[in-house]
């Protein structure tokens, strides 16, 4: 797929999953697009985003001399968000959702967002996918403690800065939801 009809497709609310399958990646089989509806959200007012850190205070007391960066390190951020967290977990984005991320990238509208300790260690990194004032995050991984907290919180403080208005993350899971995420119609 060309970067145009791909980003018509995120602008319509879908988003890629891949299935790995057996390994193989056959040339005529599509990629997999997904809708979520209920579609999970952080709001990126100051009020939601003083919330969320009030959620997460603890991390961010423990960790502020870390720094966020964007795209410094945006493969080796794919590629850790490419492994599975569990030897049960499957693994959705695949080589071909590196490509796609990567066409992305070059076009301007896929960057990571990262958390680097002062001694210039990669401790947590997430990809987004940059549509106007909106923001899809897609995946997520951090290696050291409170990291992904303080990833979270800045990274939503730092879309809010550079004037986005929506952050979608398109499916809840509990840790979001406590975070201060919320759900809301595919319509709304």
């Amino acid at each position: 797929m060309d970067v145009e009809t791909i980003l018509g497709l995120y602008a319509q609310g879908l988003f890629p999953m891949d299935d790995p399958g057996d390994g193989s990646e056959p040339p005529s089989r599509e990629l997999p697009w997904w809708i979520a509806d209920p579609r999970t959200v952080f709001e990126l007012d100051e009020t939601s985003r003083a919330a969320v850190r009030r959620r997460v205070r603890r991390s961010l007391n423990a960790r502020d001399d870390w720094q966020l960066r964007v795209s410094d390190a945006f493969d080796e951020v794919i590629a850790r968000c490419a492994q599975p967290r569990s030897p049960q977990d499957g693994v959705w984005l695949t080589p071909r959702m590196h490509r796609l991320y990567r066409a992305l990238h070059a076009a301007g509208h896929a960057h990571t967002f990262e958390i680097w300790t002062p001694d210039d260690d990669l401790a947590a990194g997430l990809i987004s996918i940059t549509l106007g004032r909106a923001a899809m995050l897609e995946s997520m991984w951090h290696r050291v403690p409170h990291a992904g907290n303080v990833l979270v919180s800045k990274t939503l403080d730092a879309l809010a800065a550079n004037g986005f208005e929506l952050c979608d993350i398109q499916t809840a899971t509990p840790h979001t939801l406590r975070l201060g995420a919320v759900q809301i119609s595919r319509t709304d």
